[in-house]
């Protein structure tokens, strides 16, 4: 259980968290707690982490509860489209604010270079939410008649949703598709 001080000291490094996107660094905690020690912030996190409230690993802080995991669902071409795969068996651990509330999240590894354009690359992870609607110009996840899957924009073209590339050397999908789900997220590995 968290005393009234620590409940105090938490609630400002969430605030912090959710406006910068991270979890704050010593000196942004000072600044919002009117703590001028190093020490004693450093004090508070380490009974915050001994009461499960925040996580360290390595040298990284983030707050108890942030992380959750969607399943890696498979591979999505970026280019000719394939066969969906349902399940991987992984998952992708992902912090809170990176994902969209409600309805399900899943993740594809992109495979191709058809959103190059898109700054999405291969072996990229994208986050879908799952949804059969999507607004034209954003970027989803569709399957074809074949029963293959494709990530491409969609756009409409007078009365008919059509798939676009991110790429020149790739065309556009005219053929009949159903929605799987929009992009809400694009993670990278940099090596």
């Amino acid at each position: 259980m968290l005393t009234k001080k620590q409940k105090l000291f938490l609630e400002k490094i969430r605030n912090l968290s959710r406006r910068n996107g991270v979890f704050p660094t010593v000196r942004e905690i000072a600044r919002a707690t009117g703590l001028s020690s190093p020490a004693t912030i450093h004090a508070y996190l380490g009974r915050l982490q001994a009461r499960g409230a925040l996580l360290k690993e390595g040298r990284a802080w983030e707050l108890a509860g942030d992380r959750f995991s969607v399943p890696l669902v498979g591979m999505v071409p970026a280019g000719p489209a394939l066969e969906i795969f349902e399940s991987l068996g992984d998952e992708v651990v992902l912090p809170e604010w990176l994902a969209e509330k409600g309805g399900e999240i899943v993740a594809f590894r992109v495979q191709g270079q058809s959103m190059k354009d898109a700054y999405i690359q291969d072996n990229d992870l994208v986050l879908i939410k799952k949804t059969g609607q999507a607004d034209p110009g954003q970027m989803v996840v569709a399957r074809l008649q074949d029963g293959s899957i494709t990530l491409k924009r969609l756009k409409r073209i007078k009365d008919a949703f059509i798939l676009v590339p991110e790429n020149p050397d790739y065309e556009p999908i005219t053929a009949p598709f159903q929605l799987v789900g929009k992009v809400v997220g694009v993670l990278r590995r940099y090596r």
